[in-house]
């Protein structure tokens, strides 16, 4: 059990202690000679840890703060003020920086930490939502940057209950899978709010990295892309027959159509249905494919070991077909890389914005979730603060009783007044509706369940029963404090990250290439009308991308 502060504290002084008393004689012993022994040891404690805490402030690995900005800036590597960028990836780019390789991997070096692997490494994601029915021995065939393609395996052992498999547990199968192996690769599990999915990522950065999932058993489970719309049913009939060049041939001979004709070559057929001889099951690659009607529609494939039979499908995943779809990071939407197109010319790629920004509950606005920072309950934002009203109000409230109008009486029914102070202040009714009305001054509290208006004011507002009433606390508009500790709602400066990315890219590119950078910015997916000439999108707003009847100066 780790040793708490003071605990801590009172070992490293005894040890002190007993290191001190090893270089006196046996015969100098006594209180006051323990005593002295035990304030150099405290002295001497305090003095080590001084010593070690600015030799920490020595080393990039180790520096934190100002102290990690003054180590980097020897190298001409300043943090930038407006980013947010965190100690450890500031060091992070740092050190990237200082120990400079070839320009492009540098690039993409420095890329990946400031926008992630979804955007500089090639990626796949499962189409399937947890949970898996997989079974002990099932395998999954992987190929990871254009390598030879290779099995993993997945083992009762590996779940909870392999039959229910959550995305964690296939994620963390895998990767352990193939770091067993000594190959590069990963998967990891995500939720986007509708389920759990695996992804496989690359552990290549840039154009070169590529994901392609070839089969495997386990592949009609998790169904990475693509899967061909095939409409095969349990009650399908399949002749399969081997043929003289060596290839196995399945007929459509009976039942509901399989829709063979959307099958193309060199997809890979999942035979794993219980029905099938077990010399038939497998993965294979498709050679040959002939769409149409019963008896005339089939496709061979290449499998040296089957054998000859007239079968039911058997379930709807008995037969399935896939397309070895190969994934690299311009399969995205965005994505953030470095290409060379011609000698001493550099293209990158950039997202508009990345990953860094301020993700603390100070000085940014997100949506909290299991993994944000905790709330120490005394935090409430992120808050919108109106600067415009003349008064600030304050967590004193309650609400009306009764209807409020230009002829009610200046004693005001309310559920509860306990909090108002007894003594003359100001109200204000409805706060941010549209009948808000205030400052409204008050006398006192006569009960607590009422509060007398000022007789000289009349309402000039009607205020339904169920009304709001705040107190203010001070007469005039709220400050935010500018180092974001009231918690103030704003848009996250994730702008200046990339404009900082650009900057990096400037700074690393050799004198003498040319130098071409392309800003991506987001589509329309998640508006109206989504992909058709009708979508809201019309154009985006940057510099470069107004319309033309808005180009004007832009200086002015």
């Amino acid at each position: 059990m780790a040793l708490t502060d003071e605990e801590q504290k009172q070992k490293d002084i005894e040890e002190e202690f007993q290191r001190l008393r090893g270089f006196l004689s046996s015969s100098i012993k006594g209180p006051n000679t323990d005593a002295i022994l035990q304030s150099m040891a405290a002295t001497g404690r305090n003095l080590i840890h001084n010593v070690q805490a600015v030799d920490a402030q020595l080393y990039i690995v180790s520096a934190v703060d100002r102290y990690l900005d003054i180590r980097l800036a020897g190298y001409n590597i300043v943090r930038p003020t407006k980013v947010g960028l965190s100690d450890d990836i500031f060091r992070e780019l740092g050190i990237e920086l200082k120990n400079r390789t070839q320009v492009r991997d540098l690039i993409h070096k420095l890329l990946n930490i400031m926008y992630g692997d979804d955007f500089t490494k090639a990626s796949m994601k499962s189409t399937q939502l947890e949970t898996y029915n997989l079974e002990d021995g099932d395998k999954l065939i992987v190929s990871f940057d254009d390598q030879d393609s290779f099995e993993i395996v997945f083992k009762s052992s590996d779940f909870t209950n392999i039959s229910a498999a959550t995305a964690q547990e296939v994620a963390d199968a895998i990767t352990r899978y193939i770091r067993g192996l000594g190959l590069r690769g990963s998967a990891v599990a995500k939720d986007d709010g509708l389920g759990g999915y695996v992804e496989l990522f690359s552990n290549t950065l840039g154009p070169s990295s590529s994901v392609r999932v070839l089969g495997g058993k386990a592949q009609n489970q998790l169904r990475f892309d693509l899967i061909r719309p095939t409409s095969g049913e349990a009650t399908t009939q399949w002749t399969v027959e081997q043929q003289p060049s060596g290839t196995m041939r399945a007929t459509w001979s009976g039942g509901p159509d399989p829709g063979v004709g959307k099958i193309k070559v060199n997809d890979y057929v999942n035979i794993y249905g219980s029905s099938f001889d077990e010399d038939n099951k497998g993965t294979f690659t498709v050679v040959d494919v002939q769409g149409g009607t019963v008896g005339n529609a089939y496709f061979e494939y290449e499998n040296p070991f089957g054998v000859t039979e007239t079968v039911l499908q058997g379930t709807l995943d008995g037969m399935l077909f896939f397309a070895p779809v190969r994934r690299t990071i311009n399969s995205k939407i965005r994505y953030a890389a470095a290409y060379q197109t011609e000698s001493r010319l550099l293209e990158v790629f950039l997202p508009a914005t990345t990953k860094v920004v301020r993700r603390s509950r100070e000085g940014a606005a997100h949506l909290h979730g299991p993994t944000s920072p905790p709330n120490t309950g005394d935090e409430n934002g992120p808050y919108i603060f109106d600067l415009t009203k003349p008064y600030t109000i304050g967590g004193v409230a309650t609400e009306t009783q009764q209807e409020i109008n230009s002829g009610s009486d200046n004693i005001i029914s309310v559920s509860d007044s306990s909090e108002f102070p007894d003594e003359s202040g100001n109200i204000v009714i409805g706060y941010g509706t549209s009948h808000e009305e205030g400052p409204i001054p008050y006398i006192s509290r006569p009960s607590g369940g009422s509060i007398l208006v000022s007789p000289a004011y009349t309402f000039k507002n009607v205020h339904p029963a169920g009304t709001d009433v705040s107190l203010i606390i001070q007469n005039s508009p709220y400050v935010p404090a500018k180092d974001g500790s009231d918690y103030p709602f704003y848009i996250t400066d994730s702008v200046s990250g990339r404009l900082y990315a650009e900057d990096l890219v400037r700074s690393v590119t050799a004198t003498g290439i040319n130098l071409v950078i392309t800003i991506l910015y987001p589509n329309d997916i998640g508006l109206g009308k989504y992909g058709t000439p009708f979508s809201e999108k019309e154009y985006v707003w940057g510099e470069d991308n107004w319309p033309k009847s808005l180009q004007i100066n832009k200086e002015s």
